[in-house]
């Protein structure tokens, strides 16, 4: 088959190239164990190389080239660059490659084997070996090189990692788990978030990049320089190494960045009444989220940081900090990523066990009632008996029915507990 037969082959399979590369991303996705915890908008990037790695040797087949050009390695060097900036592991991606590479060859020669001859099989072939060669290198030069520059900076690296989990880069645990890997990390899984500012600038007194979206909502600058991916303008957060400094973790590794104005921590949750004792005993304010996994990060920040955005002063107590069941209330009261259930869940927790049956009732009769002595004639119990039921309610929910804003957040919950 001469060079025109080839381009005609090659035109034909450019046609089916979506087809083809499916066929491709699935033998990999199978066939690598790392690529089945991607998430889709990675598996869309993977196919995006895998489509253009085709279309690339399709072309160089038919020019009768003996492998990739210059400008081709150099395009793979910044694959490398990027998944070593994913955390993910060089290993796995060349073996991707080889794996795609071979589905390719096997798919292109069944699907024209009427009209390749052994001599156009045998070129496909090569030029694949002398890609894979190229594409295995080139991939490792630019893993290797970014990996360097992560090493560097470890501080800004970690800082880095931690504005990609709240903006939802990384979005699997196996991306997660590679990250941490690379960096020497050992972060906390399921962690704590934490969200403060200097109390001395509340929330509305100047203008705030949008940070609920992830979008031009870049890190900040202060004791902690702000790195990442945004583009937002840089605040500085005084003081924000303190939240770092005063605490003693208890075997993983915080995670600190500043995003808008705001200092933002991971921590072990056996840490978390360290950082709320910080905050109480500085002029800070915060949010501080129930424990979640690393990979739900992105919608507990935009939780957080919507609850100090919309708080009223009052919600803050004595602390100075909001709970989970603080930002839950307000998220559903404004129209944020709340649900009724969840609202529930977060306030009322304990109280929903059908152990603690008769305390529900007795918060929502006190509630419904006004005063505790009209509470206890309606459920015939002692005035004293219903007051210890609503300290068990504070101890077990560590919501005070008798403060305004923790009784307001109950009795949220109350309204809508089925």
């Amino acid at each position: 088959m001469g060079r025109e037969e080839r381009a005609l082959v090659g035109a034909e399979l450019a046609r089916d190239r979506a087809a083809l590369v499916d066929r491709i991303v699935a033998e990999v996705y199978e066939r690598v164990p790392a690529y089945q915890a991607l998430h889709e908008s990675q598996l869309t990037e993977v196919r995006a190389i895998a489509a253009w790695l085709v279309t690339r040797s399709l072309e160089l087949w038919t020019a009768g080239a003996a492998g990739l050009a210059p400008e081709d390695v150099e395009r793979l060097r910044g694959v490398g660059r990027a998944r070593a900036a994913d955390g993910r592991s060089i290993d796995a991606v060349v073996r991707a490659h080889r794996v795609g590479s071979a589905a390719a060859v096997r798919l292109v020669a069944e699907a024209s084997a009427d009209r390749l001859d052994a001599a156009d099989v045998f070129a496909l072939s090569e030029l694949w070996l002398t890609a894979i060669d190229q594409i295995s290198e080139s991939l490792s030069v630019g893993h290797t090189e970014a990996a360097r520059l992560l090493d560097t900076d470890v501080e800004r690296a970690r800082r880095t990692f931690l504005d990609d989990l709240l903006i939802g880069r990384q979005s699997s645990r196996g991306a997660v788990r590679d990250r941490a890997r690379i960096l020497g990390l050992t972060p906390p899984d399921p962690a704590v978030l934490v969200v403060a500012e200097p109390a001395s600038q509340p929330s509305g007194t100047a203008p705030r990049p949008a940070s609920g979206s992830g979008q031009g909502s870049g890190p900040v600058t202060g004791s902690v320089a702000g790195t990442g991916s945004g583009s937002g303008p840089t605040v500085s957060v005084p003081g924000a190494m303190a939240l770092l400094d005063l605490i003693e973790p208890t075997g993983a590794d915080p995670l600190l960045t500043t995003r808008a104005g705001r200092a933002v921590l991971l921590v072990a949750p056996a840490d978390a009444a360290q950082v709320t004792a910080v905050l109480g005993g500085r002029p800070w304010r915060g949010c501080v989220l129930a424990p979640r996994a690393l990979t739900g990060m992105s919608a507990a920040y935009r939780l957080a940081d919507d609850a100090l955005e919309t708080a009223p002063p009052h919600a803050f107590g004595h602390e100075g900090v909001l709970g989970e069941a603080d930002a839950c209330v307000l998220a559903l009261l404004n129209g944020g990523p709340a649900t009724p259930d969840a609202v529930r869940r977060a306030a009322l927790g304990p109280l929903l066990s059908e152990g603690n049956a008769h305390l529900l009732e007795t918060l929502r009769t006190y509630f419904g009632a006004g005063a505790a002595t009209t509470a206890a004639d309606t459920l015939h119990v002692h005035p004293q008996t219903l007051r210890y039921r609503l300290r068990q309610v504070r101890e077990l929910t560590g919501h005070d029915p008798h403060r305004p804003w923790p009784r307001f957040v109950l009795e949220t919950a109350c309204a809508i507990a089925p």
